[in-house]
């Protein structure tokens, strides 16, 4: 089969290997469709991040190269031998982040910050392939109404979703979003349509502002940000949410929100950077860290929010691209600011008939 594999930065390639053999707790699934994640590209360019290279990954067992992908919606080709899932030809969004299943976190249903953890499509062979395996027990089935290939952007919205469990408030607040790529603009939809009485994205893309203002959100460039901030009545921003990973940003979102106010980090970046501590300390302002969704909660809550067009991803996804052009085209898209690519999608089998496969 064909698969899209690290092999080391700047060196990602696809490649024909063998197709995988499940074990009988895991189900065989041919992938539809996987996004290109912003993670993807920064293993690309400056990786090796979080693949492992020299030391067997404690809970994979592997080392490079690493199939990628990460946001995946699959069909069911092979069911688990042992009885667990759903049957072959089930639509599904396979579960990628796993747990050891045994440590203090695990036990708390917490495997997101397992010290064992395996990221499928870092840690593991993801999605961008044709055919993968996942735990069967812990696949989430797409329901009729949801476009597998809008499936895709599942995993992103469990991230929006698993970062706004952590806002203290968003009926009647005011949300900044600094940063207007997927996770920022789903984030956007989900506040907007759950009471925010106002909701800014900031960046520097004037065709991601303009997705943002298609969601009926305001959109900022970051020149005019401090105009924004200095406009606006008390109390100010509620809640600052950094989507971007860039460094520094960390700072001009505490400067941004309120005294009192709340800073969720979603974006990520490999470096340290230092920390407003005036800021933080004197305005009792709270900074939060989130990454970890979990398949039973997050995904399964972003699965309906897909389904019920709460989040609308089709204005995301700008470009669907075949497999073979993940490395030479895929990559480079998301790469270049001017190329207008916010959501790449990789159609990775033939998806031809009825959408393949049957909905629960």
């Amino acid at each position: 089969m064909k698969a899209a594999r690290w092999f080391g930065r700047d060196d990602i390639a696809v490649v024909d290997i063998a197709p995988p053999i499940p074990t009988p707790e895991q189900a065989l699934l041919r992938v539809l469709w996987c996004g290109v994640c912003g993670s993807d590209l920064e293993e690309y360019r400056n990786g090796p991040l979080t693949i492992p290279v020299t030391q067997p990954h404690p809970g994979s067992g592997r080392v490079a190269p690493i199939t990628l992908g990460h946001e995946i919606v699959a069909v069911v080709e092979q069911a688990a031998a042992g009885g667990s899932g759903f049957p072959a030809g089930t639509v599904v969004i396979p579960d990628v982040v796993i747990g050891c299943g045994a440590c203090w976190w695990c036990n708390r249903h917490d495997e997101g910050l397992c010290p064992r953890l395996t990221v499928l499509g870092q840690h593991d062979d993801g999605g961008l392939s044709e055919y993968m395996v996942a735990r069967a027990d812990r696949c989430i089935p797409v329901p009729p109404s949801l476009e597998p290939a809008h499936a895709a952007l599942a995993e992103p919205t469990a991230v929006a979703v698993r970062a706004l469990r952590k806002a203290p408030r968003v009926v009647g607040s005011t949300v900044l979003i600094l940063g207007g790529g997927t996770t920022g603009l789903i984030i956007a939809q989900i506040v907007r349509s759950h009471g925010a009485h106002a909701v800014f994205v900031v960046d520097v893309r004037a065709d991601r502002l303009a997705i943002a203002e298609h969601f009926g959100v305001s959109p900022v460039h970051a020149d005019e940000l401090p105009a924004l901030l200095a406009a606006l009545p008390e109390p100010g921003i509620d809640t600052v949410l950094e989507c971007t990973g860039s460094p520094g940003l960390l700072n001009q979102a505490l400067r941004a929100v309120r005294p009192g106010g709340t800073v969720i980090v979603v974006g990520l970046h490999g470096g340290d950077g230092p920390v407003d501590i005036p800021a933080l300390v004197i305005g009792e302002r709270r900074i939060l860290g989130t990454a970890a969704h979990m398949y039973d909660d997050d995904v399964h809550t972003a699965v309906q929010l897909l389904a019920t067009r709460t989040v609308d991803p089709e204005p995301l996804i700008t470009h669907r691209i075949p497999l073979g052009d993940v490395a030479t085209v895929g990559l480079p898209l998301l790469a270049d600011p001017t190329a207008g690519a916010v959501k790449v999608l990789v159609r990775c089998s033939d998806t031809t008939g009825p959408e393949t496969g049957e909905h629960p």
